[in-house]
C-alpha cells in the first residue's frame, strides 16, 4: 500500500509538472504551428508503436531459438513445432512461456520424471532471464528510448495498471518523449 501511494504521488507530481509546461507550450502554439506539432507527435508515436511491435517480434524469435535449442537437447519430439507454439504464447504479458513450461515441469515431476522436470524448469529460467535482460535493450533501441527509461516505463506501467501496463507503460513513454522532442524542435 505504501509503495502504491508513493508511486501515485510521483506520477501525479510528474503529470502536474508536465501539464504546466505543456499548457504553456500549447498557449504559444497557434493555427498551423499547433497542427504541425500534433502531426509530428502522432507520427512519432505511430513510429514508436511500430518499433515496439518489431521489438516484441524479435524477442519472440529469440525465445523461439532458446526453446528450440533447449527442447532439441532434451530430446522432445518435434522441437520446432513445440517451440513455435510456446514462443507464440510469449506475447501474453506476465504469463508468457510460463503458461506451458511451468505446468509441464510440475506435471513431469509429479509423474516421477524428475529429470525432464528439472530440464524444463532450467530451460524456462534461462529463457526468462535472457528475455528480461534483452527486452529493455531491444525495445529501447526500436522505439528510440533509452533502455533504462523503457525498463522504468514497463515497471511503472505494470505496477500502476497490472499486466496491460506492460504494454501501455512504454506506449505512454513514447507519447511523452514525442511531445517533449516536438516541443523542443518547435521552439527553435
Amino acid at each position: 500500500l505504501n509503495n502504491c501511494i508513493i508511486i501515485a504521488l510521483l506520477l501525479l507530481s510528474s503529470a502536474f509538472g508536465f501539464q504546466l509546461s505543456a499548457t504553456n507550450k500549447v498557449k504559444s502554439l497557434e493555427g498551423d504551428n499547433m497542427n504541425n506539432f500534433l502531426r509530428n507527435v502522432m507520427k512519432d508515436t505511430s513510429s514508436g508503436i511500430k518499433g515496439y511491435i518489431k521489438a516484441q517480434l524479435k524477442l519472440i524469435g529469440i525465445t523461439f531459438l532458446i526453446l528450440f535449442i533447449g527442447l532439441d537437447m532434451i530430446d522432445i519430439a518435434h522441437p520446432f513445432l513445440v517451440s513455435l507454439g510456446i514462443s507464440i504464447l510469449d506475447m501474453i504479458p506476465v504469463l508468457g512461456i510460463g503458461i506451458v513450461l511451468v505446468p509441464w515441469s510440475i506435471i513431469s515431476f509429479v509423474m516421477g520424471n524428475t529429470d525432464l522436470a528439472t530440464k524444463i524448469a532450467i530451460l524456462f529460467v534461462i529463457a526468462v532471464i535472457v528475455r528480461q535482460v534483452l527486452e529493455p535493450i531491444i525495445v529501447g533501441k526500436h522505439i528510440g528510448i533509452r533502455p533504462l527509461y523503457t525498463f522504468v516505463a514497463t515497471l511503472l506501467g505494470s505496477i500502476a495498471l497490472g499486466p496491460i501496463g506492460i504494454i501501455l507503460g512504454p506506449a505512454i513513454a513514447i507519447l511523452i518523449i514525442s511531445i517533449q522532442n516536438n516541443r523542443r524542435s518547435s521552439t527553435k
